[in-house]
């Protein structure tokens, strides 16, 4: 007897042979079985990375006809708006608009007063990991040992199944989101070696391999799985549309309070959900305040102005205290002008150092470690501006060079966290090796890159793609707390 056939015909994918459906499935295997491998060095990273992305190209290929069709964004935007007027939400004097560089944003139809009403957007509107687990694949969600551990995967996933239904509810809000990001699993390996020297090289890499591994994973999960509930996902699942969705929540995705929290129904407080908040997502970043609440009476987001807008002019909102290099990976831009740019220096002790057990304490007791084992480098922030380095980096810096003796003195002292402030009456001697160690490391930083920050400079007078344009403004963004940090440090060394 023949094998009998499972009845749905969102087995077969639209457009691939059993033989294509082989050979696609050979290359997944593949990219998973490289994507799993344990990092060694960043050079290999890169190699496996290149790898990987020849790879997906050959998957995106043969995955062509699943493709969905284009569709010109700007005829997406009045069903989004009717869409959204049918459902209560209220806008103040903003309309949604394309403009060159910015994409589809918001922009103001008459003079705009800080804190005046931008828009109300009720939580019904909203996708969030609660709609996911109430949706015909919660059960898959919660059953799922990745989607059940990471919110975010899952509400990329939910927002996938949506996309592939064309009854879903948030169709005319999901039609409307870009086609496309600028995020780093969009970027070729060449755009991506621009990052060279910058911390954010591994995290980009590491980034990239992850979802190129969970592509891998969830194809083979879902090819093999016969649920109903997941004919859609079975059917279309691409690697494409898995990075569109992954970026579509990382850049967008807010916290929301818990339905339950706001029902009343919990005994103790509940985490925050991730969500999707249609029309406030529409908002380009700019340097501010806070203007966006939500009200858990009317359970709507609200968001206000948070400065003035003349008429004509786009609307921003302020995304919140992120680091340009944070911007980068999560978001897909760089603001150059961040005031609350940092750029994380890793510094630690040496197991063979016969002080490092003192020095460890020392760390304790100023609550810069949590207890006294070495376990690896410390992460320190240096941040932007005249005053790169804070109390505790200027602590740690201090005790690393200090004496048996200046450590036996401060380890008694009940004033050690005055290592934390310039002023503390620490011997000339140890803070000029303290400067003397961060001028040197933030030199041999600055090192790593293969450019000059004149050299970024001339650059972004050229025409860069997207991608290398970011690339190039935060290696300068990087490079001015590095040059900042080693002024300080010169400032600082009396001899």
């Amino acid at each position: 007897m023949g094998k009998k056939s499972n009845g749905d015909p969102n087995l077969i994918r639209k457009g691939l042979t059993r033989g294509k459906r082989e050979e696609l499935k050979k290359l997944v295997d593949e990219l998973l079985q490289k994507c799993s491998y344990s990092v060694t060095s960043q050079s290999k990273d890169l190699e496996i990375y290149s790898e990987s992305w020849t790879l997906l190209e050959k998957i995106s290929e043969m995955e062509k006809s699943l493709e969905r069709p284009p569709v010109k964004r700007s005829d997406t935007l009045p069903p989004f708006l009717e869409w959204m007027t049918n459902h209560d939400v209220k806008m103040g004097p903003v309309e949604l608009v394309e403009l060159p560089l910015y994409g589809c944003c918001v922009r103001a139809t008459k003079q705009v007063s800080t804190d005046e009403l931008l828009f109300s957007i009720p939580q019904k509107l909203m996708l969030s990991n609660e709609t996911a687990n109430s949706s015909t694949i919660g059960h898959f969600i919660n059953n799922d040992p990745i989607l059940s551990q990471m919110p975010n995967v899952a509400l990329a996933f939910h927002v996938l199944n949506e996309l592939y239904d064309p009854k879903s509810f948030w169709k005319p809000y999901l039609d409307a989101l870009p086609s496309s990001y600028d995020t780093v699993m969009y970027f070729t390996p060449d755009e991506i070696t621009e990052l060279k020297g910058s911390p954010a090289f591994d995290d980009a890499l590491r980034m990239c391999r992850n979802i190129a591994r969970q592509y891998s994973y969830f194809y083979s999960l879902l090819q093999k799985n016969v649920d109903p509930a997941l004919s859609n996902l079975r059917a279309n699942f691409t690697y494409n549309d898995y990075r569109w969705a992954v970026s579509t929540v990382m850049t967008r995705q807010n916290l929301i309070p818990s339905q339950e929290e706001i029902s009343g129904n919990d005994k103790d407080q509940l985490p925050p959900v991730n969500a999707l908040i249609p029309l406030w997502d529409f908002c380009n970043h700019q340097d501010g305040q806070f203007s966006t609440e939500f009200q858990l009476e009317s359970r709507r987001t609200v968001c206000q102005a948070g400065r003035d807008f003349g008429p004509g002019e786009q609307v921003f909102i302020f995304y919140g205290t992120r680091t340009c290099a944070e911007q980068f990976i999560h978001n897909g831009f760089v603001d150059i002008n961040n005031a609350h740019d940092a750029l994380t220096l890793k510094v630690g002790l040496s197991k063979s150092d016969p002080l490092a057990g003192q020095r460890a304490t020392l760390l304790c007791k100023l609550r810069i470690l949590s207890d006294e084992k070495i376990s690896g480098p410390i992460a320190f922030q240096l941040k932007a501006g005249p005053q790169p380095v804070d109390g505790k980096l200027l602590a740690f810096l201090r005790l690393f060079c200090m004496t048996k003796d200046s450590l036996d003195r401060w380890l008694q002292s009940d004033n050690a966290s005055n290592l934390m402030h310039e002023e503390c009456g620490i011997e000339t001697e140890v803070d000029d090796k303290s400067w003397s160690f961060l001028k040197a490391r933030c030199q041999l930083l600055l090192q790593l890159y293969p450019t000059t920050k004149e050299a970024d400079l001339k650059m972004l007078e050229e025409d860069l793609s997207s991608h290398r344009r970011m690339c190039v403004l935060l290696r300068l963004a990087e490079k001015r707390i590095l040059l900042s940090a080693i002024e300080c440090a010169a400032q600082r060394i009396k001899k």
